[in-house]
């Protein structure tokens, strides 16, 4: 059962984080809160659609002109894979599939002391001596030989990705590709649109700390979705799609972390005056 104090507490976060990102987009100036953990700190906004890398990746690697691309699917994947526009936009579209292309142009950039990848995501990482983009781009093969199918429900597109095991995609960058997808005409019209999400290591922290349970519990996809659906319905969220709730879940575990002196995120915010 959710506690009502931290589900007032998720409530709130939800509200003033959408908050600020409306008081920032029409101009007005700083501060954009009073609250000092969101005016400091770094956190993802509500919707995933209005995060900067995914506005960026929407317009340049999900665009509509690619959709019909044979590589649609498998470029979606790499683009999550590496999820730094620095690095596509170098890299560019693989309408034609070229991996030595793509690693010398991401070699390059790490030649010139640039970024590669975002810091948000995983990579499970690669045999040692074996460096990171021969890593990425040698195992990305995979999948540009053999894309995953889309079914009629993002569950069931998640797990094909997943049974695939295709190296580099775990179960957490698998339901950030679905995410994607479903913003696309590949799974626009999947049954669980609003009421699926992948639970991820953040959002499951987030569940715990709703539930009272300790922190760090394992809690497994089954019993993850229930209780994020439980958790967009009690607190009245059907305006967000299930992933929005559990990108919130994740930032709000963070916000916590920094509430009760836990720790701290990555990176700071530029909301002061």
């Amino acid at each position: 059962m959710i506690q009502q104090e931290m589900g007032d507490k998720l409530a709130y976060w939800i509200k003033e984080r959408e908050s600020i990102r409306k008081r920032k987009e029409t101009g007005m100036p700083r501060p954009w809160t009073t609250d000092r953990i969101l005016r400091d700190f770094k956190f993802c906004n509500v919707r995933r659609e209005d995060d900067r890398v995914t506005q960026w990746f929407a317009a340049n690697w999900r665009n509509e002109k690619y959709w019909d691309e044979p590589n649609f699917i498998s470029a979606t994947i790499l683009g999550r894979t590496i999820n730094w526009p620095m690095t596509l936009a170098k890299v560019g579209f693989p309408v034609v599939w070229n991996p030595a292309e793509i690693k010398k142009a991401m070699d390059d950039l790490q030649g010139q002391g640039h970024k590669i990848y975002t810091g948000a995501y995983m990579i499970t990482a690669g045999p040692t001596g074996v460096k990171k983009n021969d890593w990425v781009i040698g195992n990305a093969q995979h999948y540009f030989d053999h894309p995953p199918k889309m079914f009629m429900t993002l569950q069931e597109t998640w797990e094909q990705i997943i049974a695939a095991k295709y190296p580099c995609v775990g179960p957490f960058i698998a339901g950030q590709i679905i995410a994607d997808l479903k913003q696309t005409k590949h799974l626009k019209d999947a049954k669980d649109w609003w009421t699926w999400a992948a639970l991820g290591p953040g959002s499951m922290r987030g569940l715990n700390r709703l539930h009272g349970r300790p922190v760090h519990a394992t809690v497994g996809q089954k019993q993850g979705l229930k209780e994020m659906q439980e958790v967009r319905s009690v607190l009245g969220l059907q305006w967000l799609c299930l992933q929005d709730v559990q990108n919130c879940l994740c930032e709000f575990d963070k916000y916590i972390r920094v509430l009760t002196g836990e720790g701290k995120p990555r990176s700071g915010y530029p909301g002061r005056v």
